[in-house]
């Protein structure tokens, strides 16, 4: 159970909905970008409403990146970041990897554009963020825009810092691999 606590604090951090020293505190909505910041059209929009993020990875899916059944424990942001979020590991086996899904209601993929370039997840534009408390060398985000004012996330993370040759273009790839995963059942879950 410490790493969903880990990895929820680390995902609404990567959002700034921690302050210092104290509990999760209801902030403003951030600024939104400026018309020549957009972000390019989508393929297809996604809703995200009432979607499980447990569900978006495919026994099959699961497999190919080593990872044990997914863990939601019910848990959902709350305050400017909502959603239901799930977190995949490979425990006990080295090295440590660890995944989270989630499915950001209330928050577009530009919340975190202009952080780092621009990404390309299967035909939809994302952008990528950090976690305040992370090494960015072992973590990596990415916020997929599948639809307006909401974001699917994607996280790779390896806590124990144990992956050899682990760097930031492999967590991010290791990020966008999880998103295209999940991209792929969504896809085919909203065509049903």
């Amino acid at each position: 159970m410490k790493w969903i606590v880990v990895t929820m604090v680390g995902l609404a951090t990567a959002f700034g909905v921690i302050g210092c020293g104290g509990p999760a505190q209801r902030q403003s909505a951030p600024p939104q970008p400026a018309a020549s910041a957009a972000l390019p059209p989508r393929p297809v929009e996604l809703p995200l409403g009432g979607v499980d993020p447990c569900a978006l990875l495919t026994d099959d899916q699961r497999g190919k990146l080593h990872l044990d059944p997914g863990d939601s424990s019910h848990e959902n942001f709350g305050g400017p970041v909502q959603g239901p979020v799930c977190v995949w590991t490979n425990t006990p086996k080295t090295p440590d990897n660890e995944y989270s899904g989630a499915a950001i209601l209330n928050h577009g993929a530009e919340y975190a554009l202009g952080a780092e370039a621009l990404r390309t997840v299967d035909g939809f534009a994302a952008t990528t963020t950090t976690s305040i408390g992370s090494d960015p060398n072992f973590y990596c985000g990415l916020l997929v825009d599948v639809a307006p004012g909401q974001a699917l996330n994607a996280t790779y993370d390896n806590p124990a810092k144990d992956y050899p040759g682990m760097n930031r273009q492999l967590a991010c790839g290791k990020a966008q691999e999880l998103a295209e995963s999940m991209l792929t059942t969504l896809r085919a879950q909203q065509n049903r």
